[in-house]
């Protein structure tokens, strides 16, 4: 994604910020400050705000915010400097006319076509993207295609932000986006085969797996049943058993259940599911466009309707006792899609899982939340590159 104002152009992706073409030095901290007010420029930004998304894990100060601020003044020209508006006893916004490249919360998707990979035979679609020692594989949620996510400016700046230090895969699930449609049920055991398949095509000695939602169970089912393959587990807005019971409140209800059955059947393709990963004060015409061709190009209505009562017989409560893997759970406080309950019961299922819940309703962390997803994979990858170095000394 690239913002434009003046003569500026701001390459979230590269991190860099140009001016007339010439690259303009920011610290890394003071540059993610900036980009964070100039993609909210719609509105004044607490200081609380800046603090949980920028500092979520350390102390910081009102003089230290205040000079980071003082700091991306300075990456400006003097008269340009008055674009970071301060708003006393409030917080900053960020004035200037911007053009974004590719729309707000759009990015242009890769060119050429996917690899394949092959398990019973069904073929399966991925991409490579980047490269780096420490493998990173998306396990995307729902009926959620590749392709698609990677049009989200959020993915496409988390793979840009990974692809520096790792090699990063995502992968159409069977029966969804670019992959073979099937006539049967996909049940839980093929779909970990299916990701066997794909680490083997790629050549991968292991991998981080990164489950978003719906994908989160088949990454829990995968590291608790290959240990040996999973160097290291994100679960981002996931849950272990989607339907209700006495024993789990927080999955969904009898009603909210026949009420996505209805949509299916009468309006799939207007793009209802899809916008579910929007947080509502980013939701734009551009994006309510994208959830209605994302949900047409992930799936059919009969088989967004067989995924639906594949997820209903999923409960992988008891294989996550079994994850040795170093797991991280992401999970919103006012997720709309998955209830928070079900972030607090993987992370204390999962041994030494470590819970990061933030406030808001960024099911995917891809919008506001992206900063800290970026970062806790950060964290993932460092440890395994890390531990990887020691092996071979």
């Amino acid at each position: 994604m690239r913002f434009r104002f003046g003569a500026y152009e701001l390459d979230v992706a590269g991190r860099e910020l140009r001016f007339a073409g010439e690259v303009r030095p920011v610290q890394p901290q003071v540059f993610a400050l900036l980009a964070y007010l100039v993609r909210h420029r719609d509105r004044v930004i607490a200081k609380e705000e800046l603090l949980r998304q920028l500092w979520p894990d350390a102390v910081v100060t009102d003089a230290s915010l205040q000079r980071a601020v003082s700091l991306a003044r300075r990456a400006l020209r003097p008269a340009d400097r008055g674009l970071l508006r301060t708003h006393p006893r409030v917080g900053y916004r960020f004035v200037g006319e911007v053009i974004a490249s590719d729309g707000d919360e759009e990015a242009a998707a890769p060119r050429g076509p996917p690899r394949y990979a092959t398990c019973g035979g069904v073929h399966l679609a991925y991409r490579i993207l980047g490269g780096g020692p420490v493998d990173v594989v998306f396990v995307l949620g729902w009926a959620l295609g590749m392709e698609s996510a990677l049009q989200l400016a959020g993915v496409a700046e988390l793979v840009a932000a990974l692809s520096g230090r790792a090699r990063v895969v995502l992968f159409d699930k069977r029966g969804t986006g670019a992959s073979d449609r099937v006539k049967a049920l996909p049940r839980l055991a093929e779909r970990a085969d299916d990701l066997g398949a794909l680490l083997d095509a790629v050549r991968s000695p292991g991998a981080i797996l990164v489950g978003f939602s719906e994908g989160g169970p088949l990454a829990v089912a995968f590291a608790a049943t290959r240990p040996w393959r999973v160097r290291a587990l994100a679960l981002v807005g996931a849950f272990a058993r989607m339907a209700a019971s006495p024993d789990h409140p927080d999955g969904w209800s009898d009603a909210g259940l026949a009420s996505l059955r209805a949509y299916i059947q009468a309006s799939w393709g207007s793009g209802a599911t899809m916008r579910a990963l929007v947080p509502e004060r980013h939701l734009t015409e551009a994006l309510r466009g994208w959830a209605a061709r994302a949900e047409q190009a992930g799936a059919s209505p009969g088989a967004a309707l067989d995924l639906l009562e594949m997820n209903l017989d999923l409960d992988v409560r008891p294989l996550a006792r079994r994850v040795q893997a170093p797991a991280v759970v992401l999970h919103a406080t006012g997720d709309r899609v998955v209830r928070a309950g079900n972030g607090r019961a993987l992370a204390a299922a999962i041994p030494g899982a470590r819970l990061v819940e933030v406030p808001g309703d960024d099911h995917a962390f891809l919008f506001g939340g992206q900063p800290r997803l970026e970062r806790e994979l950060m964290a993932l990858i460092e440890r395994t590159t890390a531990l990887g170095d020691a092996a071979l000394t």
